[in-house]
């Protein structure tokens, strides 16, 4: 596959050819191409410059929230059985991961800002926020599922408990 750039007029053009003989299709061979070429992942001295140290600290929280929620996640599901997001969907495992991915390309992003990995990490990142909604949302069906089963338990036991307050009156 070869690839041609040419500029003129403001105007950038790139020319992807695909290889008719090779075994992968044309989308991907594209997609090889504009990620591995010198244009795209060529390290950028004015993204150098603009860099500030706050991808690092996003990078290195959305590892720990990762963390976090593959543990307390994994955690929730041993001790809860009941709560049909978590044990049929096990997201906290999958998303902790998906955040630690988002972490790991946002701390890639900054040691090394070409124009193809900044572009990534943003799009990460933003999909990133879509899915700590998501997250928050989903952990607090959970969460309230979890308190009602066990207010119900006690409700509907099949017991019936009758509460009597003896006390000592007065006489007078």
């Amino acid at each position: 596959m070869s690839a041609t750039v040419s500029k003129a007029d403001g105007v950038t053009i790139l020319t992807l050819t695909s290889d008719p003989n090779s075994p992968w299709p044309p989308l991907c061979q594209i997609l090889k191409n504009l990620c591995c070429s010198p244009v795209c992942c060529k390290v950028s001295q004015h993204l150098r410059r603009l860099k500030r140290p706050s991808e690092i600290v996003l990078g290195t929280l959305q590892i720990m929230i990762g963390l976090l929620n593959v543990v307390l996640g994994s955690i929730l599901i041993s001790q809860h059985d009941e709560s049909w997001t978590m044990s049929y969907t096990g997201y906290p495992c999958w998303m902790g991961g998906l955040f630690i991915v988002f972490g790991i390309v946002s701390i890639l992003s900054d040691k090394y800002p070409s124009p193809c990995l900044v572009i990534i990490n943003v799009i990460l990142n933003l999909t990133g926020v879509a899915f700590a909604i998501a997250a928050i949302v989903l952990y607090s069906i959970s969460v309230s599922n979890i308190y009602w089963s066990e207010i119900c338990e006690e409700c509907y036991s099949g017991e019936t408990v009758i509460m009597v307050s003896v006390g000592k009156g007065s006489s007078g």
